[in-house]
């Protein structure tokens, strides 16, 4: 019997923001991203922690300005092409004809379940930003500034729009359907490819920050069709549209088709680097604040 191939000539995908209802998805993806690096021993992110991380974090600011994610669905139909325009981010379209057909064994395990009755009650929690609930009373001038010495000064950022840290947002609550518009689809045949997550960050080297880039994957049977390039370029041309100068990221040394890939993109590798942790018992000790133990440096 001859195999029943998901995709044979033509496969159309979407990158959008991730919402909390993406979570059992998300959270199977990153799971094939720790296989797929051996690191399946210390994995130990559950749904609930990432519901925690990525969608109920006390941290008001909205997405770009806080951990951020992406994900990649693909369908065998295409996309809305005349969708109202999202006030965060509009979802990126993209259609790939196939050299070869596509077979996806795990295709009924990531079929998306996003519709407008499930995202309807995440409208009517807390003032949120795609999804990640945030309280919507203001807080005072100082609760916001505690650590500003100057009063004066703090008033007049207050009255403006909900900030995080005195960075301006809108504090408007989008509707229903500018905020899910993107998660919506009357076909129900759409499933999950792959996740980018990133968030923002600054080095005092530079004048501008940048994104920092610490999980992407394209789940195997979706590679080489531009999927992986497409996630990458709706980062760096969110952080080209905010006004960010850069998009750092790490690989492991053994993978030479991604580093392949990143150098084809136009990236460079910083040969003198080395990324360094400090966790478990390492970072245990340091909870004792023992300024006078230890060797010093």
């Amino acid at each position: 019997m001859s195999e029943k191939f998901s995709f044979n000539t033509q496969i159309f995908g979407r990158v959008r923001l991730a919402t909390e209802s993406d979570v059992p998805h998300l959270h199977k993806i990153m799971y094939q991203m720790a296989k797929y690096h051996n690191y399946t021993k210390v994995f130990n992110a559950t749904e609930a922690s990432v519901t925690t991380n990525l969608f109920n974090s006390d941290n008001p600011c909205p997405p770009f300005y806080s951990v951020t994610t992406f994900i990649l669905e693909v369908s065998h139909d295409s996309f809305p092409q005349n969708t109202p325009k999202n006030p965060i981010f509009d979802p990126i379209l993209k259609t790939v004809d196939l050299d070869s057909p596509i077979l996806d064994s795990e295709l009924e395990l990531f079929r998306t379940n996003n519709n407008i009755s499930n995202t309807v009650s995440q409208v009517d929690k807390p003032l949120s930003c795609e999804g990640r609930k945030v309280a919507s009373d203001r807080p005072s001038t100082q609760e916001l500034f505690r650590t500003n010495n100057n009063i004066s000064n703090t008033v007049s950022l207050v009255d403006k729009p909900l900030s995080c840290e005195g960075r301006e947002v809108a504090y408007d609550r989008p509707s229903t359907q500018e905020l899910f518009i993107s998660t919506s689809n009357e076909d129900s045949n759409v499933y999950v490819a792959g996740y980018v997550l990133f968030y923002p960050c600054y080095s005092g080297y530079f004048e501008k920050p940048g994104f920092f880039i610490e999980n992407m994957f394209v789940r195997e049977c979706y590679r080489k069709c531009g999927f992986g390039k497409m996630l990458f370029s709706a980062v760096a041309s969110q952080a080209n549209k905010i006004g960010f100068t850069k998009v750092d990221w790490l690989t492991v040394g053994w993978n030479e088709n991604a580093i392949d890939f990143y150098l084809g993109m136009g990236a460079y590798i910083m040969q003198d680097v080395k990324r360094f942790r400090l966790s478990g018992e390492g970072l245990d000790a340091f909870a004792t604040n023992d300024q006078d133990g230890g060797d010093k440096v």
